[in-house]
């Protein structure tokens, strides 16, 4: 899959030759390099969204935009706890990777190392959320059921890459009707920095 999960959300993405059995990728072999990401949470870095996500207890749909490696990930999981803290009703990560591993709280549930298919059909159905917190849409199933969960009355904060707004519409599985909330990210060496937030209709607010 192009990444080994260790402990604490650590990921070690791997280079090299990929090897494929009927189409299907089983392993990667003679591997170059490596790229080590060890997570870690910074305390209060969505403070400047958190009143856009969470207006008098209503949760905005919310998808947070940026290329790799501009803080993403580290903003998500200070707004699970934040709205863990609020105590806003029940929130589920959709944990993919391991990363969210040390985000906990009495209103959080959590299904790690899974397909967001699997992740939000289970989820939806037998823990019963408010809110779903997702990293990293990809792809039309993913697009799917972020509007499943949405139509269902399920509020969703998610991730995407891409470098604007621009770049996000012209996706091809991009769906204009499930966000309220754009939150892009700067694509410079300052980690976290908002280039700016946006409604439904891509307006500045």
């Amino acid at each position: 899959c192009g990444y080994l999960s260790y402990t604490n959300g650590i990921r070690i993405g791997l280079a090299g030759e990929c090897v494929y059995d009927n189409n299907k990728l089983i392993t990667i072999k003679n591997v170059s390099s490596l790229n080590i990401r060890i997570p870690h949470n910074i305390d209060g870095c969505s403070g400047q969204i958190i009143d856009y996500v969470v207006k008098n207890r209503t949760i905005n749909n919310t998808l947070i935009i940026s290329p790799p490696f501009c803080g993403k990930t580290t903003i998500l999981k200070d707004l699970a706890n934040k709205l863990n803290n609020l105590e806003i009703g029940s929130i589920l990560i959709l944990d993919e990777r391991g990363e969210f591993c040390d985000i906990k709280g009495v209103n959080i549930d959590a299904i790690r190392y899974c397909d967001k298919l699997y992740g939000f059909n289970y989820g939806l159905r037998s823990l019963s959320p408010r809110v779903v917190i997702t990293d990293e849409l990809c792809g039309n199933n993913d697009w799917k059921c972020v509007q499943n969960a949405s139509d269902s009355g399920v509020k969703v904060i998610a991730t995407v890459h891409a470098k604007s707004l621009c770049d996000l519409k012209a996706k091809s599985e991009f769906k204009t009707n499930i966000f309220s909330r754009y939150v892009i990210l700067e694509n410079n060496l300052k980690m976290g920095e908002i280039q700016g937030i946006y409604n439904s209709e891509f307006e500045k607010i």
